[in-house]
This record gives C-alpha cells, structure tokens and sequence, in this order.
C-alpha cells in the first residue's frame, strides 16, 4: 500500500511539470533527476515586479545592478523530456565542479528544492545521481534541445504589455486578433508538431488561435515565427498537430 503511495505521489509530481518548456519544481523538497545537454545561456537580468527581466542601460542608469541567471537544457531522466532550468549563478558553479569531476554526457544529476514556493531564500541542490549506461548516454545526445537564446527572445516579445506608448490600454485590446493573421499563424502551426501547438496556446492562454485577442496578435506571431525556427530541423511530413 505504501509504495503505490509512493508511486502516485511521484505520477502527480511528473504530471505536474508536464507542459511548457521549463523545468518546474513549485514547492520545498521537490525533487527530479535529469540529463543536462547542450550549452549553457547566461542572462544577465534584474528581478523586478516579481520577475526577471533583462538587464539594459536603462536599467543601469536606474541605478539597478544585474544579476546572473543561466539556463540549460535539461532531459528529465524518467521521461527524457527536455527542459529548460534556469538557475543562479552559484548553481551553476556547483555544477561547473560536477562536470569537472564526474564529466556532464555520462552521468544524471538530482536536482532538489529547499525552500517553499515564492520563499525569497530558496535554494537547490545538485548532487550525482546516477552513471549512464552507453545506450542511455547515446540516446540522450539523440535529444532535440531548446534553441535557448531564441525562446528566451520569443518569451520577452510575448511577456511585452498590449498598451499604447503613453501607457493607455489600446483600443483593439478587447478585439479578436485579425482573421488573416489567425489563419497565418494557424497554417504555420498545423506543420509543427503537437507539442509546439500546446506550447503556443498554453503561452497566450487560449484554446482556439482564433480567441489570442487582438493586442497579442504580434507578439503571437512572433512567437509561432521562433517555433517555426526552432523544429525547422524536424521533418512535419508525417505530424498531425491538431490530431488526438
């Protein structure tokens, strides 16, 4: 009885990070093994109003000072899904020692939380957890990775406000985005696969291309512009993203 307690605590935790790109782990002693693959992307950013955001001369002559956030492609190791996990700088100096001792392709590393959600003083661990099998370390560097510098640029178009330059909220707010411009970027998504089409609506919060509101419309189809750039290495010949 208590293993299948223990089996269905971790189902929901896996369900939980299921959707979008990054990797999440919301609450304290949340754990998950994964792969990292790939390199990493620095950001140099400024926590404002509850977020990062990049740090710009703007910013400087503020008075604000940067700090370093580094993501990285991470496979999870049950699932080989990959992520992105962006971390702090003193995380990926633990991780920089790792790869010098144990080397990054052969090995999967737990990653824990220690802190509660939205607890300022959080930190996670980083610790080997287990070696990789040839066929495994071989399959993992078959994974298609995250174009990082691209999806972080789409997520900063699509994070912009939908106002005006004064600051107003725009007139076409309320209004649904142009039919042509839906069709556009809806014949740009049905070559794409499931998972890019999820990533999209999830992003915008819709359930229909044809309910993204007006103000959006632009940052959508930028956005569906760096999907198309980032599986254009995939074939969509044989993909019905709008299949069951």
């Amino acid at each position: 009885m208590a293993n299948m307690w223990e089996q269905t605590a971790a189902m929901a935790k896996q369900h939980e990070q299921q959707g979008g790109a990054w990797l999440k782990l919301a609450n304290d002693g949340d754990t998950t093994v994964v792969v990292f693959l790939g390199e990493p992307h620095p950001r140099e950013v400024v926590f404002l109003d509850n977020k990062f955001v990049p740090f710009d001369e703007k910013l400087k002559a503020q008075g604000h000072k940067p700090s370093l956030r580094v993501a990285l492609n991470a496979a999870v190791y049950g699932t080989r899904e990959v992520k992105v996990l962006e971390q702090a700088v003193t995380f990926f100096n633990t991780l920089m020692e790792l790869r010098a001792k144990y080397g990054m392709e052969k090995w999967a590393f737990e990653v824990k939380r220690r802190g509660a959600a939205k607890d300022p003083k959080t930190t996670y661990s980083i610790l080997p957890d287990r070696q990789l099998t040839s066929e495994e370390t071989a399959a993992f560097q078959e994974l298609r990775l995250h174009d990082l510098p691209k999806l972080y640029a789409a997520e900063e178009a699509a994070a912009a406000s939908g106002t005006s330059p004064t600051g107003a909220p725009s007139a076409k707010a309320s209004e649904p985005v142009d039919v042509k411009l839906a069709q556009a970027m809806a014949t740009a998504l049905k070559g794409l696969p499931r998972e890019a089409v999820d990533r999209f609506l999830q992003k915008f919060g819709v359930q229909r291309i044809r309910d993204l509101p007006a103000s959006k419309g632009e940052l959508a189809r930028a956005f569906v512009d760096a999907l198309v750039t980032e599986y254009s290495a995939e074939s969509p010949a044989d993909v019905d993203p709008f299949g069951p």
